[in-house]
Formats: structure tokens, sequence, C-alpha cells
């Protein structure tokens, strides 16, 4: 299995904005929250995007934002037959390797307190540090070399 994190641009947005939509509408549906496109779109460009590629072809994205000493998980989206191949936990440690190349003294993201994906975040070091009703707030320390 070959992974690579290619850099987004705008050619990738529907793609990205779909796969989000389709992942989160459980999400969306269990906590009455309301999917909004164009806040999706307006962020796009703000943030530091990459497919995730397997094999030459896009199953996934993320979607970074960096902040003065940490960088800031928005998204981990990948298509559903990926998941469970270990790609999750590979693109974490790509995401690790980022933030600590740029000198970062931690990674934060926030997640559905129902997503499976709560399970993975903490195997890779992540801690709950807040919540919110729907939500939680974690965080892993970067090791600097």
């Amino acid at each position: 299995m070959e992974l690579k994190l290619l850099p987004a641009d705008g050619a990738d947005l529907a793609f990205a904005r779909e796969l989000t939509r389709v992942n989160m509408r459980v999400y969306y549906a269990q906590y009455a929250r309301v999917w909004q496109p164009d806040a999706f779109d307006a962020e796009w460009g703000a943030r530091q995007s990459f497919i995730i590629g397997k094999d030459g072809k896009p199953v996934g994205f993320i979607s970074l934002s960096h902040e003065p000493e940490y960088l800031y998980v928005r998204d981990v989206q990948l298509c559903e037959p990926f998941r469970g191949e270990g790609i999750g936990a590979w693109v974490l440690a790509q995401i690790s390797g980022m933030a600590q190349a740029q000198a970062m003294t931690c990674i934060r993201l926030k997640v559905f307190k129902s997503n499976p994906a709560v399970e993975l975040y903490r195997r890779q070091g992540y801690a709950v540090v807040g919540q919110e009703p729907s939500l939680l707030w974690m965080e892993r320390k970067v090791e600097l070399g």
C-alpha cells in the first residue's frame, strides 16, 4: 500500500466538501447541527489541505490551520471503504511530523463525542482537554527533537 499526502487546491474543493458532508451527516443529525457548504468553501482557501492518496487514488483529505504555537487539525476525512486499514494512524503520524518540523508545541483538534475516531486519537496519544455539548477538544504534545 503506497500512501501519500498531496497538496490540495481549488480543484479538490468539490471532493473535500462532498466527502465531509457524507461523513459528517450522521453527527450533524445526531447533534442537531446544520451543514453549511458555503462556510466550508469559504474556509478552504485559508487552510492548508492535502489529499490522501492510496496507490495513486484519492481516498480522503486533511485540512490544517497553523496557530502561533500549535497545529490545529480541522478535518481528517477518509472515504468509508478505506477505514480500518491503518490510514488514519498513518495520517496522524504525518501530521505529527509536520508539527515537529514547524516546532509546534502541540496538535489540537475537535471531534464529535460519538465519532469512533475518538479511540484512534486516544491510541495516538491525544488526550481530552475540554468539551462542548457535542464535541471533545483533544490535544497531543509534540516532542521536539
